[in-house]
């Protein structure tokens, strides 16, 4: 694990990214509440990050065997989506008000209810850093934190957003 604070003020959104989605390339899009559309537009992300003055970014680095490790890929983004909930689970219960965005679509439930019906579990849906049109590269370098850990690597990064007092 890695983590280093950012200024919010200093994060940059994309609004070009969410044509990235749209390609469908991950099969995640328009499949559940985490991701585009169901977690809504840029301008309504960007708005709810920008509210927070301070930021953690955390990252997790899984070892692949190698680069076509989809196997490995797909564990290491499950290990960090338990870490993303236990954060989840510890600044509910010990702070008063806080943001956390994950990495990769939203996977607490089994069967999305996505489109049929409301989430069923708002407060634990995993929205990923990228949904909300943030350059991961480029919020990696702005908090001194590297983007690519080596060869037959893959990192998983999120955001911690808050107020100085809330934790």
């Amino acid at each position: 694990m890695f983590c280093a604070p950012v200024k919010v003020p200093g994060i940059n959104f994309y609004p070009e990214l969410r044509p990235l989605c749209e390609m469908n390339n991950c099969g995640c899009f328009a499949t559940n509440w985490g991701c585009p559309p169901g977690c809504g537009s840029v301008d309504t992300l960007s708005a709810k990050v920008r509210a927070y003055p301070l930021g953690l970014v955390y990252q997790y680095v899984g070892k692949l065997a190698d680069s076509f490790d989809v196997e490995g890929m797909m564990e290491t983004n499950r290990v960090f989506n338990g870490i993303t909930l236990a954060i989840k689970d510890y600044l509910s219960k010990n702070c008063s008000d806080f943001l956390v965005l994950g990495a990769g679509k939203c996977n607490i439930c089994e069967t999305c209810t996505y489109p049929d019906a409301p989430c069923r579990f708002p407060d634990l849906t995993n929205v990923s850093v990228e949904a909300c049109g943030i350059n991961v590269s480029e919020l990696c370098s702005q908090c001194g934190l590297d983007y690519i850990h080596g060869p037959n690597t893959v990192t998983n990064t999120g955001l911690i957003l808050y107020h100085d007092t809330s934790l």
